[in-house]
């Protein structure tokens, strides 16, 4: 009785400061547990079970999360340079100088939501003989949404550390003194994170009755996106010999979200290119949204991408910034809108008509408001920056991510002219939007099938930066070629310190993934760390 009235007393205090995801005070969620222990005497009605399915989502939400999120999928890229605002820890994770020390690379935000889907999994069926109203569906509907928060946290982490614990009973413990060695990332995590995916794709519905909770919460398109990415990486190891059958699962995801649209109350489709960056990501919640975290200026506010991408208006000083290699991917062709919706500087044409390149860069995706107006010329005072009560939503899948996870699938299983042409039509998609249709891909200039593979993966780079994805993408690339110089060679070029000792790094697989940090380590004695940094420490 007394631990009931705990979270009673909890509860009530929550309420009362009205911190939530979509908007405060909402009927998903006001009331829900402040950790990631939630005792068994909490579970007692339906309403019990949706408080603790969004205290996923709100945990998500910490800036520890997308903030990891950034520096383990962008940051290391060639998409990214540190500014002089970065910490030391910063510059050595971009300079691949890592050490189990470096405290970004820290997972245990990611566990603690880990931690409470478990804990939902295991104790909301019970709920299903307490609560009378508490139907079938909806219970399937809330296991969905924490299979797939599972699956997604364990897939950031597996594509960054590689081998981790794999752990899917609750703690019951406040302190998680979990004991528990690493699994194997290819042979245990992702065959099950593909098999609850599966299942999650059974029970999720197809939409929420708010248009905001259908991009902000788990649907089957969040799975079948999800799923795909999961494919698509599982593939990409060069010892799968299922690696075939994987790319055409990925397509099949793919194809299950695209001709999926007529579920929705408001048609999901592609957002035109004079509207995108607004409707995309300043406004959010578009109708080319998958799955985005929802935050919320009145709840919990966004406060990663201000830190690390930097708000003039907030006071922000970036930490990282785009480098020149990828504002000159934009300049291919002259029209390539995506280099002033995503990118601030100050943008000249040479007296030839030609774009003189700028010296510096600023993050504009995420915490800008309005891009110039113009293309070419245009200053880096003409854009303006969200106001400090203005928060950016975390976008985890979009069309966009949809069409060239598609491409990327189609082009490793392509062999004919014809399927080149789709791959190449495809990538087209986002192209085409992002050039308002003054420009486009063309068959004749990839001539080959490794060429059309660098296009795809260069315009999900144009199309993607920014966004989390950069670093997975290039160790796909590393995975699918059982080498790191193809990968490597893109980031060099965009390297802008001494190369001799940054190579030299990276010319081993396992560099390319994480230490497995000290903290962990020590609360955990089960762990080992992973072999290129028990080498380097030794």
């Amino acid at each position: 009785m007394m631990k009931t009235m705990k979270y009673y007393l909890k509860n009530i205090f929550l309420a009362a400061s009205c911190l939530w995801l979509f908007t405060a005070c909402n009927d998903f969620l006001t009331l829900y547990p402040e950790d990631d222990i939630v005792d068994d005497e909490y579970w007692e009605t339906g309403e019990d079970v949706q408080s603790v399915v969004a205290s996923c989502y709100r945990f998500m939400l910490e800036d520890n999360v997308i903030s990891r999120i950034i520096y383990w999928g962008e940051a290391r890229s060639d998409n990214m340079d540190y500014s002089t605002s970065a910490s030391t820890d910063e510059q050595y994770l971009k300079d691949a100088n890592l050490l189990s020390s470096n405290g970004l690379v820290t997972w245990g935000d990611f566990y603690k939501v880990i931690n409470i889907c478990n804990k939902v999994i295991k104790s909301a069926p019970a709920v299903r003989d307490r609560d009378a109203n508490f139907t079938e569906e909806r219970l399937h509907n809330y296991l969905a949404e924490v299979y797939t928060l599972r699956a997604l946290c364990y897939f950031y982490l597996v594509r960054s550390f590689g081998d981790v614990p794999y752990v899917t009973e609750p703690s019951e413990s406040e302190q998680q003194d979990y004991q528990v060695a690493q699994s194997s990332a290819d042979d245990v995590i992702v065959p099950a994170l593909i098999e609850d995916l599966k299942l999650a794709e059974e029970y999720a519905p197809e939409e929420w009755p708010t248009e905001q909770y259908t991009r902000g919460r788990i649907t089957k398109n969040g799975v079948r996106a999800l799923l795909a990415d999961v494919y698509l990486w599982k593939a990409s190891d060069v010892g799968n010999s299922e690696a075939q059958a994987d790319y055409r699962s990925c397509v099949e995801a793919c194809d299950r979200v695209l001709y999926n649209q007529a579920m929705y109350e408001t048609e999901m489709m592609m957002v035109e290119g004079n509207r995108m960056y607004n409707s995309v990501f300043y406004t959010g919640n578009s109708t080319e949204a998958v799955f985005e975290l929802n935050f919320d200026k009145d709840g919990k506010m966004n406060g990663a991408t201000a830190n690390l991408y930097g708000n003039t208006t907030k006071g922000k000083s970036a930490h990282f910034e785009p480098t020149a290699q990828l504002f000159n991917t934009y300049l291919d062709v002259q029209y390539d809108y995506r280099a002033r919706d995503f990118i601030a500087a100050t943008v000249e044409a040479g007296s030839d008509g030609s774009v003189v390149p700028p010296t510096s860069f600023k993050v504009f995706k995420y915490e800008g408001q309005s891009p110039a107006l113009a293309l070419v010329p245009h200053t880096s005072d003409e854009y303006s920056y969200r106001a400090s009560t203005s928060t950016a939503n975390w976008i985890f899948y979009r069309l966009s991510d949809i069409y060239l996870m598609k491409a990327e699938a189609l082009a490793e299983l392509a062999v004919t002219d014809d399927e080149r042409k789709t791959v190449i039509s495809l990538c087209n998609v986002t192209y085409k939007r992002a050039t308002m249709e003054m420009d486009s891909l063309e068959y004749a200039d990839y001539p080959s099938m490794d060429a059309v593979k660098a296009m795809v993966l260069q315009e999900r780079q144009r199309e993607l930066c920014f966004e989390g994805k950069r670093w997975y993408d290039l160790l796909r690339k590393v995975r699918r070629e059982g080498a790191t110089a193809g990968a490597y060679a893109l980031l060099e070029k965009a390297y802008a310190r001494e190369v001799s000792t940054y190579k030299a790094r990276l010319s081993n697989p396992e560099a390319w993934y994480l230490p497995i940090s000290l903290t962990e380590m020590n609360a955990n004695t089960q762990l080992h760390q992973n072999s290129y940094y028990a080498m380097k420490e030794q």
